[in-house]
């Protein structure tokens, strides 16, 4: 039966110890005697034991029974699996030494077995971003820096022409779900957001830069890739016009870009689903 634990790290130059594996950042080692056939988790501090290049190098020694293999894979997914000691057997043990070299991110995973491929033993140590996705939801404030259009209108010698007037509409506003990638450990960050926006008539896409309060709220500022109501091409100030041509007729909706402000809530389920009875 496995069950997960949580490591806790000591920092400074006392080493953490957990069963075979015992980490000295005092001196940047990594020691590891697969003896019990055991899988241990633990995760590096890479804000604080980085170097002035932004990496974390440990040296490593592990000891392993003789006839056993041993393979050390670096990834870059963090897969926290524990499982708890087993009965085994004494067996000499052959050392062997190198260097892991670890950035925001990394896993290394150890993994040692029998000669037959059996026995399996897994050690992970791995190191985390403080930068994450978070998602919300919320409603975003289109502002239009060109509200041209045409309408008809009847001239002085009682010809029907085309005419630019500035539309009263200056502003729209469309639900959206965000996308913020931001420093979640911290009750206000700045980060980066791309969102999605729909309503009944078109589909809207946004993109800015954000402030996260208390990782539940998102402020976003940004510019809105939307549908807007701009003058057709095919007229222009002035022009005599057919008493059947409409203001519908001259104008068309057209793809423009707009800035746009923001408010979102990162939320447990959508509020406006369905009650589960």
């Amino acid at each position: 039966m496995k069950n997960y634990l949580i490591i806790l790290l000591l920092f400074g130059w006392v080493g953490v110890v957990w069963g075979q594996v015992k980490i000295d950042y005092g001196n940047y080692t990594i020691d590891i005697t697969a003896t019990p056939p055991i899988n241990y988790e633990s995760e590096i501090d890479y804000r604080n034991a980085k170097d002035t290049n932004g990496i974390v190098k440990f040296k490593y020694n592990i000891r392993i029974p003789e006839k056993f293999n041993l393979t050390i894979t670096k990834n870059s997914v963090s897969q926290p699996i524990l499982s708890v000691p087993q009965a085994f057997t004494p067996s000499p043990l052959v050392l062997f030494q190198g260097t892991m070299v670890f950035d925001r991110n990394t896993e290394y995973l150890v993994t040692i077995t029998d000669a037959n491929g059996d026995n399996k033993k897994v050690y992970k140590l791995r190191t985390k971003s403080d930068w994450s996705w978070t998602t919300t939801f919320g409603a975003n404030a289109i502002f239009f820096t060109n509200r041209n259009k045409f309408i008809s209108k009847v001239s002085s010698d009682n010809n029907l022409i085309v005419e630019e007037v500035q539309d009263k509409k200056q502003m729209e506003f469309m639900p959206a779900i965000m996308f913020t990638f931001m420093n979640n450990h911290k009750d206000v960050s700045f980060g980066f957001t791309g969102a999605l926006g729909i309503n009944l008539e078109e589909i809207a896409v946004f993109t800015g830069v954000s402030i996260g309060v208390g990782q539940n709220i998102i402020l976003t500022a940004g510019a809105a890739g939307h549908k807007q109501t701009r003058p057709k091409s095919d007229y222009y100030i002035g022009q005599v016009i057919d008493s059947s041509t409409t203001s519908d007729n001259l104008n068309e909706s057209q793809y423009r870009f707009n800035p746009f402000f923001g408010i979102s809530f990162r939320i447990a389920k959508n509020p406006f689903g369905k009650k589960s009875e």
